[in-house]
């Protein structure tokens, strides 16, 4: 079983500001998430964390690994979608053509090709032991890019990734299991995690 949380709350979170790959560290409000989360996954009893290397993925793992006396490995597919020039842009700001340019092609805004992100977190997917409680903490960026791997893992679509990005609230610490990758993912019982994506 695959138990997938978004790191606590930061700052820019609070500002509406698009972090990406900014390593931007877990506010108060983030640290205590962090303890929180770990006490409701604990019954669920993980062998392993993966986080993250940014550092607010990082820090929420550790609090969690130091609750659940586990050592916390980092793997780099796990690091948030790099938007480019979008990054530390309030998304309130973003205009609708400028969303709609960044979609049509992210090479003009020096953002990562969405090809490579969607193999690389596929790549992490299929890497995973089902057969294991492994806890992996991680980016909505990356959540969005998971959930478009689990409907069609063979054809990235970009316009989904939008459609999730736009319409997937993803809480900071909700949590989103998955049993296997043909299973449908759920979400834990007493996490935050709203509207699942209109596209599945």
């Amino acid at each position: 079983m695959l138990y997938i949380i978004r790191h606590g709350k930061t700052d820019w979170n609070n500002l509406n500001k698009i972090q990406g790959v900014a390593d931007v560290p877990l506010n108060f409000r983030g640290y205590s998430q962090a303890y929180n989360i770990a006490k409701k996954i604990e019954p669920f009893q993980p062998t392993k964390i993966i986080s993250s290397p940014l550092s607010r993925a990082l820090e929420t793992a550790k609090i969690i690994g130091h609750q659940l006396l586990l050592h916390v490995e980092y793997d780099a597919r796990l690091g948030e979608y790099d938007f480019g020039n979008l990054t530390g842009r309030n998304r309130a700001d973003i205009s609708p053509d400028t969303l709609k340019s960044f979609f049509a092609d992210p090479a003009r805004f020096n953002a990562e090709p969405f090809a490579a992100a969607f193999a690389r977190v596929g790549n992490f997917l299929e890497s995973v032991d089902y057969g294991k409680n492994t806890l992996v903490v991680t980016h909505a960026g990356v959540i969005n890019l998971m959930l478009c791997y689990l409907e069609d893992k063979n054809n990235f679509n970009p316009y989904s990734y939008l459609d999730k990005c736009l319409n997937t609230h993803i809480d900071n610490s909700a949590v989103l299991r998955i049993r296997n990758l043909k299973s449908n993912p759920t979400i834990l019982n007493n996490t935050r995690f709203y509207k699942l994506s209109k596209s599945r």
